[in-house]
């Protein structure tokens, strides 16, 4: 019995350390942290990096599987994006010249192009208005200082300070009506995200996605990185419009 009121105590410790979330909470640290992360996202001419995402999936008997994969990322904007997302030896990627867009599926052997609006946020949007794609990490694009102010939060909690990938960052928890999000923060004057954990909360399995980033903000970049070049064998077919019929 005295060992498990001396667990009780320490747990009761912990969360007295934790420091003192109270849900339901609006903090205005949690609330700038959100701010300067987005004009930072926005003040940047040339983005790089490399992700590991881990992705719940809920099978029809209620069981949670994970599958990973890594997505390299490289943009210079207004007009220049390259994504690449990697699972199991099979690479599917965006080419974005600024004129015109390339979807190519490693495994198929397939691409296709069609003409560009002429700026990355255009794109993104006929990509998913259009054709009903969304792509990986496009939300780095959306980000600005009003973002925090138009997600509906319910909470925003500073959590604690750690270290993820070698960078000391602050740790957030957020909620949303059916989404429970969890940011850490680099500290200093690069206010990047290191890691992102979503929850579903409107489903009874609560899957999850993370992300680790690894920024590269240094690496230089020419126009032949976002230009395509098909392989050999490689076979172009036409993009149709979502919810065209075949």
């Amino acid at each position: 019995m005295s060992s498990f009121h001396g667990i009780r105590r320490l747990l009761l410790g912990l969360l007295l350390v934790s420091g003192g979330a109270v849900a339901g909470e609006l903090e205005p640290r949690a609330l700038m942290a959100l701010e300067q992360m987005g004009s930072y996202l926005r003040s940047l001419q040339q983005l790089r990096l490399d992700t590991d995402s881990r992705t719940d999936q809920v099978l029809e008997n209620g069981q949670v599987i994970e599958f990973n994969h890594q997505t390299h990322l490289q943009a210079r904007r207004p007009d220049k994006l390259r994504v690449q997302v990697e699972r199991d030896g099979e690479r599917r990627s965006l080419f974005y010249n600024g004129q015109r867009f390339t979807l190519y599926d490693s495994r198929s052997g397939y691409f296709t192009e069609q003409a560009a609006p002429t700026d990355i946020a255009s794109l993104l949007a006929q990509l998913t208005e259009r054709y009903g794609i969304e792509l990986p990490l496009a939300d780095l694009f959306r980000w600005d200082a009003n973002t925090a102010k138009t997600t509906g939060l319910s909470d925003a909690l500073w959590i604690d300070s750690q270290t993820v990938g070698g960078q000391v960052c602050d740790h957030y928890a957020l909620r949303q009506a059916d989404i429970d999000w969890q940011l850490w923060v680099r500290q200093g004057p690069q206010p990047l995200p290191c890691r992102l954990v979503i929850s579903r909360r409107d489903s009874t399995e609560q899957p999850r996605h993370s992300v680790d980033y690894h920024w590269q903000l240094d690496a230089p970049s020419n126009n032949r990185d976002f230009e395509f070049t098909p392989p050999a064998g490689a076979r172009a077919i036409p993009l149709a419009p979502a919810g065209a019929q075949p």
